[in-house]
């Protein structure tokens, strides 16, 4: 049987994508770095922010074993909204500072798609929209101890810059990174 790459389409959020977006986060993230419901509507509906959702082109065949190809099948995700929506795979929250930087507030990724590529098309997006409004840089903080993250975004160029103690609900350490655009 072979297997189904997912296919994911981008676009920008609506306010009809919030309920999603924060059941998604509180799937991602442990408590005490999940935001809460206010801090991640703050964070969307501020001004010059922008977020970037990525949907579900079809919903992966209901597949768990791995194939002859060597690719895992993806499950489809569990985390269903109302009929007749598509089902989002994965966002980015990011504002665009008057210095001339954009700051990545949450980059989400659906369990059943990561390894697919959708985190690396949503940093490109949001690059791409940061660049056509000329911001030079970006920036973003990772918990020291989110191995895979870090290594994401070692791949994708971002530098380790500094530590910044107890940034994660007063107890986890984050790694501050920024990328040249």
């Amino acid at each position: 049987m072979p297997s189904t790459v997912p296919i994911f389409t981008l676009r920008d959020y609506e306010k009809r994508d919030f309920p999603a977006l924060f059941a998604l986060d509180r799937l991602c993230f442990e408590p005490g770095i999940a935001y809460s419901r206010p801090e991640l509507a703050s964070f969307i509906e501020q001004r010059r922010s922008y977020t970037i959702v990525a949907e579900w082109n079809a919903p992966p065949d209901e597949a768990d074993e791995e194939t002859g190809s060597g690719v895992k099948p993806v499950l489809k995700p569990k985390v269903q909204p109302g009929p007749s929506r598509p089902l989002i795979a994965g966002f980015v929250t990011f504002h665009y500072q008057r210095e001339g930087y954009g700051h990545i507030i949450t980059i989400d990724v659906h369990p059943d798609a990561r390894r697919h590529r959708l985190g690396t098309m949503l940093i490109d997006a949001m690059s791409e929209k940061l660049r056509k409004m000329t911001a030079f840089m970006v920036v973003l903080e990772v918990a020291v101890n989110n191995h895979s993250a870090l290594a994401f975004y070692d791949k994708h160029g971002f530098k380790r810059i500094k530590v910044l103690p107890r940034y994660y609900n007063r107890k986890i350490d984050a790694i501050f990174m920024t990328k040249r655009l």
